[in-house]
């Protein structure tokens, strides 16, 4: 059963509850894979991450029996057959549209949606992982888009999101779809039979919203 996980940011590594979860579905020996949201520059950035990353699942006791970058260095074919054998896939932060054009490019979305395996979003990761991504101001975003995006977690959401200041341009958008902000150390993680939430989470839904996990104090 495939494992959906839409975060924000991590400044300290894996919260513990979360880092539980990984150890718990994610088998030994497993195969990484790390998606970058621009393909063809910034490869050095791109890297830069990647081993950041590498060492948060590291510090939480997983290890990978491979991992690998899958960006624009690879030809589309070697992307897909990366993700697709992958065992963990991490969709990175970015320039959310960019991202799900190279999607596009390479041939990834089927590959994705396919996946059965654990999928990690982060940030722009997590906004292309809905069935429907939204790109708001509020986040950073040069324009507010609205776009079909992958479709492997029920969830919309909003990545940064400042809980003392949940904008009007969210508010107005909770009118037409129930948006989820995942503040900085937060997740969402859906398997298909559940769906969990960890550190602070907020449901905006109508014009108005609720708390729906509190945050984590424990590491």
């Amino acid at each position: 059963m495939r494992t959906c996980i839409q975060t924000s940011m991590f400044q300290n590594g894996f919260p513990k509850a979360l880092a539980a979860e990984l150890r718990q579905r994610i088998p030994e020996n497993a195969r990484f894979a790390f998606v970058a949201s621009e393909f063809e520059v910034f490869h050095e950035k791109t890297d830069r991450y990647f081993r950041h990353f590498l060492d948060m699942f590291a510090a939480c006791g997983i290890s990978f029996a491979d991992a690998c970058v899958v960006d624009g260095r690879m030809t589309p074919q070697a992307a897909q057959e990366a993700v697709k054998t992958a065992d963990v896939v991490w969709l990175s932060g970015g320039d959310t549209p960019v991202q799900y054009a190279y999607f596009e490019k390479y041939g990834l979305i089927d590959v994705l949606r396919a996946h059965p395996g654990v999928i990690i979003g982060m940030s722009a990761g997590a906004i292309n992982m809905a069935e429907t991504a939204i790109c708001t101001l509020a986040c950073g975003h040069d324009v507010q888009r609205i776009y079909p995006a992958l479709g492997l977690s029920p969830y919309t959401v909003e990545p940064h999101l400042n809980p003392e200041k949940i904008s009007e341009e969210l508010l107005q958008l909770s009118m037409e779809r129930t948006i989820y902000g995942i503040c900085d150390e937060a997740a969402i993680l859906c398997d298909g039979a559940a769906s969990y939430f960890f550190g602070h989470v907020i449901r905006i839904s109508g014009g108005a919203w609720e708390l729906v996990s509190c945050a984590e104090t424990e590491r």
